[in-house]
């Protein structure tokens, strides 16, 4: 009798340090599964955040200028003007350096305030006169990033041979793996870069803000 009671006590005691450290095994391997899953959101969280470089895409990118006139005479002219190349640096959803570079001699505009006498061609060629933007001595105008804060891009405009810092307000940014797509509004002084063209007419003012309305698209 007291064989089996002494034999019973010895299986008990067999199942129990069985179940036990069975339990240790299904934790340690549940801790190696989280840990694992872990490593590999850090790793995954890390490369997000690793800088690339994308190269602007002239043929997908533009800026569309903006100004108009008050007092007598209320209108805006308008239109489309290209980029001719640049690049982007982007760390997970900031910009972290870049520039873009443009072709002030492809001003078009797309408005509709024209007629015979005074046809688009000749607003054309009165912007790329001394008077706006001097284009045959200064052919190109760029965007250099400094910093990137929040809803806005802050760098360096330069026009005219004139620098000055000036803030992108972003509406839209897009960031994968393969580039960028990013909308911003850019508002300038034009007195600041030397525009400094007077209308004829005493009564008409002419705006001294030129609004940009920016479309990069940048890709490897």
């Amino acid at each position: 009798m007291k064989k089996l009671i002494i034999t019973s006590a010895i299986i008990s005691s067999a199942l129990c340090i069985t179940a036990c450290g069975g339990g240790q095994t299904e934790q340690s391997s549940e801790a190696s599964v989280t840990e694992g899953a872990q490593t590999e959101e850090m790793a995954s969280e890390g490369a997000s955040n690793e800088e690339m470089v994308f190269a602007v895409n002239n043929e997908e990118s533009n800026i569309r200028w903006e100004g108009g006139t008050s007092g007598a005479k209320v209108y805006s002219h308008f239109g489309n003007i290209s980029i001719k190349e640049g690049s982007l640096s982007v760390s997970g959803d900031q910009i972290t350096s870049g520039n873009f570079v443009v072709d002030m001699t492809t001003i078009e505009p797309t408005d509709e305030n024209y007629g015979e006498e005074s046809p688009k061609e000749k607003l054309v060629g009165h912007l790329t006169t001394g008077d706006f933007f001097l284009v045959e001595e200064f052919p190109t105008a760029s965007f250099v990033v400094k910093k990137h804060e929040g809803d806005k891009v802050i760098g360096d405009l330069t026009i005219r041979g004139n620098t000055n810092e000036e803030a992108v307000m972003i509406e839209k940014m897009e960031v994968t793996e393969d580039g960028v797509n990013a909308k911003g509004k850019l508002v300038f002084d034009r007195q600041k870069y030397e525009v400094a063209w007077a209308h004829f007419l005493k009564d008409v003012i002419l705006s001294d803000e030129i609004s940009l309305d920016i479309d990069l698209v940048a890709k490897k």
